[in-house]
């Protein structure tokens, strides 16, 4: 991505040139998401911290659905929203330079049942699947890893060869995007202490192998 397209994609989204871009009314949303959406396929590397959830790039199709069903979204919309969230799997799955994803995964968000316990063997199952992939690092943070700064709430350090990085918060009502020096700087060390915490990619395959196979038990 050339400069000239991130300025680009910063203008088509009202605020994106601040600092710290809050999104809090539905429209704001709305234009935050497309700018996340150019981001992620956009990106070199992304670096996904997720304490309660799977990463959006990572769920599966069901897990996405009881997501949004359970999450008070209008039933007309829902169709809609799988669609983009299922669609930006697209920049990790691509054969043409596909994005490097680093997710850490608390232990929590692989036993959260999320639309019942076939809908979670199958996510836990293609988190699995998509851990083969040569560009995606799973590892997965323990309960008795400790304290960690993605116990403060999930975040994602988004970046590109040829753009700033930026940082992504969200959580119920509102997003936003940090794009200052510092606060880069500060996410991309938690980031290093979160993964010093995980497990090693080995060890989170048998630990999500071992997970699905007990909750694929207890169905």
């Amino acid at each position: 991505m050339t400069g000239e397209k991130y300025e680009e994609i910063l203008a088509m989204t009202e605020g994106a040139n601040d600092p710290h871009w809050l999104a809090v009314s539905l429209p704001e949303q709305r234009q935050q998401l497309s700018a996340l959406l150019e981001f992620e396929r956009t990106a070199r590397t992304i670096t996904h911290a997720a304490p309660l959830l799977i990463p959006g790039l990572l769920q599966s199709t069901a897990y996405v659905r009881a997501i949004m069903t359970a999450g008070g979204v209008p039933p007309e919309e829902v169709e809609t929203r799988i669609a983009v969230r299922v669609g930006r799997r697209e920049a990790i799955t691509r054969n043409d330079k596909p994005v490097q994803l680093k997710a850490a995964i608390g232990e929590a968000a692989l036993r959260q049942v999320v639309g019942g316990r076939d809908a979670m063997t199958d996510q836990l199952g293609h988190l699995l699947d998509l851990s083969e992939l040569d560009n995606i690092e799973v590892r997965v943070v323990p309960f008795e890893s400790g304290w960690h700064p993605a116990l403060e709430g999930l975040f994602v350090l988004i970046e590109s060869d040829e753009a700033p990085p930026a940082v992504h918060l969200e959580n119920r009502r509102s997003g936003l995007f940090l794009h200052e020096p510092a606060d880069i700087d500060i996410y991309r060390e938690a980031a290093e202490t979160v993964f010093k915490a995980a497990l090693d990619a080995a060890q989170s395959k048998q630990h999500i192998a071992k997970v699905r196979k007990e909750t694929e038990a207890a169905r």
